[in-house]
């Protein structure tokens, strides 16, 4: 997150268990008469200890978290509105012909096309920014020489870190008369690998996401071991899918895309939270 606000961060839960000893007192039963004291005696009451619930859910810390996601969604609104509409989507769409559906609220983006009589589908997921590496401290690694001093062996800096995450992703080719080509590829600092090439009896059967045309995708013949075909082959597939934009700049814009959906998703997210805790 672009955020410097950490939710939670200074917000500690201290809960003290309490224990409350109720004592009896027994009272020996003797032979002869008791004494007046005795008696008289008022009987032991038994107090009982009851505990009292809040009539709605909220705990003793809901005033700080409410006021912290309030920092935290005025923080990122701002940066929203300093941003503004990016120009990378309209310019993206306007080169290659893409269009791109996605909704409020839902992690996966569809983009289509077409070229010619097929029709080009390419599907990926917003959760893909998980994949990104943490970020990391200055490293440096240390080995002892024969005189026992410490020697530095290697050295690595913070900002060595990719800035890039892997995304796995499909693109589908369909068009009339003819299986639909269903490839699985992932990409990674602008290079397409090609996990699985499968064919499927028709469009739906291959960009449908229920789960059952998801298993029965899964039941396909994945294909051949792509690394394992001849040169001349790779090469061929290699500029088939460059030649429809599934091609390094595509996945450039994926992980633009990816995080400026994020970011409008987290924004929503606080949201909710926030409507959550006051009600």
């Amino acid at each position: 997150m672009k955020s410097v606000v950490r939710l939670l961060q200074n917000t500690a839960v201290r809960g003290a268990a309490r224990s409350t000893m109720v004592s009896s007192r027994g009272f020996a039963c003797r032979a002869f008469v008791p004494t007046l004291r005795q008696q008289f005696a008022p009987a032991m009451a038994i107090r009982s200890l009851s505990t009292s619930m809040p009539m709605r859910g909220n705990g003793s810390v809901d005033s700080d978290l409410s006021h912290t996601l309030s920092e935290e969604i005025d923080y990122e609104a701002k940066q929203a509105a300093e941003e503004g509409e990016p120009e990378f989507i309209q310019a993206f769409a306007n080169k290659t012909g893409f269009k791109i559906k996605t909704s409020p609220g839902q992690s996966r983006v569809v983009m289509t096309k077409q070229f010619g009589s097929e029709t080009i589908t390419v599907s990926f997921d917003v959760s893909e920014i998980l994949n990104v590496d943490d970020p990391i401290a200055d490293i440096s690694v240390y080995r002892e020489n024969e005189e026992g001093d410490a020697v530095k062996e290697a050295e690595r800096k913070a900002e060595d870190a990719p800035e890039d995450f892997p995304i796995y992703f499909t693109a589908t080719f369909a068009k009339p008369g003819a299986p639909v080509l269903h490839m699985e590829l992932e990409c990674e600092e602008g290079e397409i690998g090609v996990a699985h090439m499968k064919f499927l009896k028709d469009e739906e059967a291959a960009v449908s996401e229920t789960v059952e045309k998801d298993w029965a995708r899964k039941q396909v013949y994945c294909g051949p071991i792509y690394g394992q075909l001849s040169d001349d082959l790779k090469e061929n597939i290699d500029e088939f899918l460059a030649e429809r934009n599934v091609d390094t700049a595509l996945t450039l814009f994926m992980q633009d895309y990816i995080e400026f959906k994020e970011q409008g998703e987290y924004l929503s997210w606080l949201k909710s939270f926030k409507k959550f805790i006051d009600a």
